[in-house]
């Protein structure tokens, strides 16, 4: 729930993009029977606090641990540790075993990669290196438009991106859509590999909308969506048994820089 700041700057922000605003809830008011409510809703204070207290007393370091645990016990996934100037090998590794279907016992398959253009992820690698006489890598681009880049994450065999925050508790990814990072990066692809700073390892959801709250509270434009993104794609909703890959990747890798 926003407070009272965060409902101002988004009601300031709505003036500047919604047509007719006033006449409409104006309207509505009128159709209720009452005087329209212009005075923003007071956030009431929570009598318990438990959503703050989970794992609140633990280091980046041993949400790390907590993480690594959770993705590779409970989501299928796996997670490897590296750093910045290690990042360019590391990642090659990873895209080669996923383009050369390693997970199927095949060795020697072509595949193509399609990387997220967001600068914080490109000014830490070169993806010509990533690239063999058999391993296409692309990046994404916001000039070409949707439809080439939408071909290429549907062939793509890996798609990487680069994640806001990583949620210990539940082993998930927090993406925010941009122009330079489209969703179909991460969801098109057979394998999903998000890169993710330690820096940004979070307990749990909690703290992961109270970064955007702060966000509307400050008036910055909130991301268009926001993507929480657990492991590869999977349900259990048929008899409780487990089905891996069923509206999205089949294979998902974390990969966690110390030294961010």
């Amino acid at each position: 729930m926003a407070n009272n700041d965060s409902i101002q700057n988004m009601d300031q922000q709505a003036d500047q993009r919604i047509y007719n605003r006033d006449s409409f809830l104006n309207n509505i008011a009128e159709k209720l029977g009452r005087e329209r409510k212009t005075t923003p809703v007071e956030r009431p204070a929570l009598k318990y606090t438990c959503h703050h207290e989970v794992m609140a007393d633990k280091s980046q370091e041993e949400l790390k641990v907590e993480l690594i645990h959770y993705t590779e016990t409970a989501l299928g996934a796996r997670a490897i540790e590296t750093t910045k100037a290690e990042l360019n090998e590391t990642l090659k590794s990873v895209c080669l075993h996923y383009c050369n279907n390693e997970e199927e016992g095949e060795t020697d398959a072509e595949g193509e990669t399609i990387l997220s253009a967001d600068e914080r992820l490109l000014a830490m690698l070169d993806p010509s290196e990533l690239a063999t006489e058999k391993h296409t890598v692309h990046v994404w681009n916001q000039a070409a438009g949707y439809e080439p880049n939408i071909e290429i994450a549907e062939r793509a065999k890996v798609g990487v991106v680069f994640a806001e925050q990583a949620l210990a508790e539940s082993g998930t990814m927090v993406l925010y859509s941009n122009p330079a990072q489209g969703r179909a990066v991460s969801l098109l692809p057979e394998a999903s590999v998000f890169v993710v700073p330690q820096s940004a390892l979070v307990a749990r959801l909690t703290q992961a909308t109270a970064a955007l709250h702060e966000k509307a509270k400050n008036g910055e434009r909130i991301p268009s969506c926001v993507n929480f993104i657990s492991g590869p794609s999977s349900t259990a909703d048929i008899e409780l048994i487990k089905v891996v890959g069923v509206h999205g990747p089949v294979y998902a890798t974390y990969i966690i820089i110390n030294d961010m």
